[in-house]
């Protein structure tokens, strides 16, 4: 047969939340009760010596430092076999960088060089997504760009640029209004 508990109604005694608990750990406690997240603040770390892991400004430097040679090391997904992670220690790394902003991510400004000094910096997801060695790098309006860049200017359809660059349309037909006829490599302006 199961023994059925007494509960009673208690105030935490530091926020006042209200809530129930067994009469027997209210008796233990002294008869003051607090919450688990008044009791939580309550606790320090016991850290003596504050390293990056421990230091919550630089928290997320530290684990874009470890991530990011652990990837070298393990040579992640065959894609960093020629890549090497030159900064020597987590100091030099806080010092080339600093804190990591919000929404930002670690990137390496060269995609084909080291984790090194220079070639690291804090980037967001779209500048990141600039950033790749897959992205097709066109001429438009007399500059180099993303060939997705390129096609939100020109208002044209990425998947059609592709395309035509696919089947080895010349440069400057690409972002002209027609057609190209791949086969006979000709380019058919659009009529007016």
């Amino acid at each position: 047969m199961a023994l059925r508990w007494n509960y009673v109604d208690v105030i935490c005694s530091k926020c006042t939340t209200e809530s129930k608990i067994r009469i027997d750990q209210f008796n233990r406690k002294n008869k003051i009760w607090t919450c688990r997240s008044c009791a939580r603040t309550d606790l320090k770390p016991n850290i003596k010596h504050r390293c990056a892991k421990h230091d919550p400004q630089k928290l997320g430097a530290w684990k874009s430092y470890w991530r990011a040679k652990k990837r070298v090391d393990k040579n992640h997904k065959n894609c960093y076999g020629h890549v090497k992670f030159l900064f020597n220690s987590f100091e030099e790394f806080w010092e080339e960088l600093g804190a990591r902003p919000e929404g930002f991510s670690l990137d390496r400004i060269n995609v084909s060089g080291n984790y090194e000094k220079g070639n690291v910096r804090w980037a967001n997801v779209k500048e990141q997504n600039r950033n790749k060695r897959t992205n097709i790098f066109v001429t438009y309006g007399g500059q180099k760009m993303c060939l997705y860049d390129a096609c939100n200017i020109s208002g044209r359809d990425p998947g059609a640029i592709k395309r035509r660059i696919d089947t080895g349309c010349p440069q400057e037909f690409l972002f002209q209004e027609g057609r190209w006829d791949s086969k006979r490599r000709l380019f058919y302006p659009k009529k007016q």
